[in-house]
């Protein structure tokens, strides 16, 4: 296994497909290529990576056709941007429609299935579309509507495209964004892969009091908009080959653990506390056919999808991120995620 990994530089980001590239290094054993984006300045690879990485290292393992549906990770211990990822495969089930799959994730050569902990693990569905199949009825719904994001959020969205939204920036928190952000925008890289734009939401959310207000009706009002997008090599643009839907399954995993616990951190009122925070578990489940995940039009150009959050319980140091990822142009939902994760705040507070 090689020792290093290609680093991220300079503020271009590169390519999701560029990314997330693996080699095969064994019998269903793949590692990583590119290094992990650290989200703050400790220099710790962004979850994101590993947990979308993981399905997709598993997605060379099925038959073509079958697409993720459903993916539970569990974050173990914190990964190191230098080192490349190992991602070992075991296939649990092989069906005519459903398949299962696990993956366990290292990150040290020498401890690679020899008895040390991996620092991630995740156990994924692929499915196979049973469109125009003659036996079964269709049927779709969703429980919102599909103007939701359009009216329920007008106060902060009239007006403004997507792209007009600022870029999303390394920690979602103020106490970061007044301490951290200039240190670490002087050598951290552009985030890759995935462009993330963030929506102001202070004209929707108001003030809340700290702990989350009174019986944490605060907190759950509280909201988080992300729009976001496939970031692609010109080559994509211009390719005629078929579309690797698990590839782009990966870039909305990779886009839904994007600054999600802060959001946790600033519902319950302490955005200008340093806190100590990391990603416990994470689920996402896509709704309806694979094809809705495609995140290029027919002229491959990239699409815009955004992300609704919020938190819905906390408590015992640990908070729940919700969400639900929608096409933006459709008013499509296509997923829901939860995420459990610690935050430990100071105890003179």
């Amino acid at each position: 296994m090689d020792s290093k990994v290609t680093p991220l530089r300079g503020k271009d980001p590169i390519s999701f497909k560029r990314l997330m590239a693996l080699k095969s290094i064994g019998d269903d054993v793949f590692q990583s290529l590119t290094a992990a984006w650290p989200p703050a300045p400790f220099q710790r690879a962004f979850g994101g990576h590993v947990y979308a990485q993981a399905m997709y290292a598993a997605s060379r393992t099925v038959e073509k056709g079958l697409v993720l549906h459903s993916i539970t990770g569990y974050f173990n211990l914190p990964g190191a941007i230098d080192l490349p990822f190992v991602y070992r495969v075991r296939r649990l089930r092989d069906g005519g429609i459903y398949c299962l799959r696990s993956v366990d994730v290292y990150q040290q050569s020498s401890a690679a299935g020899q008895g040390s902990p991996p620092c991630f693990t995740a156990t994924m569905s692929f499915k196979r579309s049973e469109k125009n199949n003659g036996k079964w009825r269709d049927f779709e719904h969703q429980n919102v509507s599909k103007e939701h994001i359009r009216k329920d959020y007008s106060s902060v969205l009239d007006g403004l495209a997507p792209q007009d939204h600022p870029l999303a920036p390394g920690a979602d928190s103020q106490w970061w964004e007044e301490q951290e952000a200039e240190r670490w925008n002087k050598t951290a890289a552009a985030f890759p892969g995935v462009e993330m734009r963030r929506v102001d939401m202070h004209k929707h959310n108001g003030i809340v009091e700290r702990g989350g207000g009174t019986d944490g009706q605060g907190a759950s009002r509280w909201r988080a908009l992300h729009f976001y997008r496939l970031i692609q090599d010109e080559e994509d643009t211009n390719l005629q080959e078929e579309t690797d839907l698990n590839l782009h399954a990966a870039a909305h995993l990779y886009a839904s653990d994007r600054n999600s616990l802060f959001l946790v951190q600033r519902a319950l009122g302490y955005e200008y506390v340093p806190t100590t925070m990391a990603s416990l578990s994470h689920t996402v489940v896509f709704h309806g056919l694979a094809e809705h995940l495609c995140l290029v039009d027919e002229a491959r150009t990239s699409k815009w999808f955004v992300q609704e959050a919020w938190t819905s319980h906390s408590g015992d140091n640990r908070g729940c991120h919700n969400s639900r990822l929608w096409d933006h142009a459709s008013g499509r939902v296509i997923a829901t995620t939860i995420q459990d994760g610690m935050l430990r705040f100071p105890s003179h507070l």
